[in-house]
């Protein structure tokens, strides 16, 4: 009878167990969905420069303006607007990088960016967290810790991201130093960084280090972790973000510049303006980066939605 509980209590097990893939690299075979045609794709990239030159962007850190300026671009000190020419921008972007990797601190978990090779993360940025049982709430450190460790646990996501939800029990002007020991502690997949401004930027960059046992030099020479910032659409850059570009990209880190551009809100209504709208903010970033540092790996986000036009909302997720 023992014997037979025993049995029964294994093949139970064997049930429950949860089917795990191997970890390995994901590859899309297809061509991407062209639902414009060439000649339409140029006409929202040279609307994209037009804006840039004729309209510009405001950049409200001084020190990015004075990098700007010194690279070519116009600037207006009283406005804070700043104009980049299209040969400009066309000239700066072509020294970005079309493929780099980063390295993990576990190897086999370091992930290949660019060609047609797919890397899943866990969202970014939500104060609340939310689960069957208990419901929406305020996220605490407690359940960042559980979540970072849902994330090591499956390998169909290959992105750390223990910056995926704010635990709103900590200090808001320290709790970037505990999401960052979560994620270096807890999984062994790459980590990305906190950009929100120069100092927090370099918090994570001495945190990466320290993890990798590595040196100014080597973050130099190979690529360890990467951030996205945000552009504040319509055309605007604030400081904090631009200080965190700064700052990575000056340790030749990549970082994701990611407009955030909803139709009918802080974007054009169509789908064709928000597009080029989406696209010359980016281009705007890009080219930045590789003002100050030439050659520095670097990845066009984007994230064009539309809004409840009653209430506001965006569609997100």
């Amino acid at each position: 009878m023992a014997r037979q509980r025993r049995n029964r209590a294994k093949k139970s097990g064997e049930r429950n167990a949860l089917n795990i893939l191997p970890w390995r690299k994901i590859s899309n075979p297809y061509p991407p969905i062209q639902p414009l045609s060439d000649d339409q794709i140029e006409a929202i990239h040279q609307t994209s420069l037009r804006v840039l030159d004729e309209l510009g962007m405001k950049v409200l850190d001084g020190e990015t303006r004075s990098l700007l300026r010194d690279a070519g671009a116009r600037v207006d000190e009283t406005s804070e607007m700043v104009f980049m020419d299209p040969a400009m921008v066309e000239e700066r972007i072509a020294t970005t990088p079309n493929r780099f990797t980063i390295h993990a601190r576990n190897p086999k978990k370091s992930l290949e960016i660019g060609g047609n090779v797919i890397n899943f993360g866990p969202v970014g940025g939500p104060a609340f967290v939310s689960d069957l049982d208990r419901g929406r709430r305020a996220g605490t450190y407690v359940e960042l810790c559980d979540f970072v460790k849902l994330l090591q646990m499956f390998d169909i996501i290959q992105i750390g991201g223990a910056g995926s939800f704010a635990p709103l029990d900590l200090p808001a002007d320290s709790r970037h130093l505990d999401q960052a020991f979560a994620g270096l502690t807890l999984t062994d997949k790459v980590m990305g960084s906190n950009l929100l401004g120069g100092e927090r930027a370099r918090d994570g960059l001495a945190l990466i280090k320290i993890a990798h046992g590595i040196t100014d030099s080597d973050l130099e020479q190979k690529v360890y972790t990467s951030g996205g910032i945000n552009t504040n659409s319509p055309r605007q850059v604030d400081g904090n973000m631009a200080q965190g570009l700064l700052t990575l990209t000056r340790a030749n880190q990549p970082v994701i510049v990611t407009p955030f551009t909803l139709c009918g809100a802080m974007a054009p209504a169509t789908v064709a303006g928000a597009l080029a709208q989406q696209n010359a903010e980016a281009l705007f970033g890009l080219a930045l980066i590789q003002i100050v540092q030439p050659g520095a790996p670097a990845v066009y986000g984007g994230f064009t939605s539309n809004v409840d036009m009653k209430s506001g909302a965006p569609a997100f997720g």
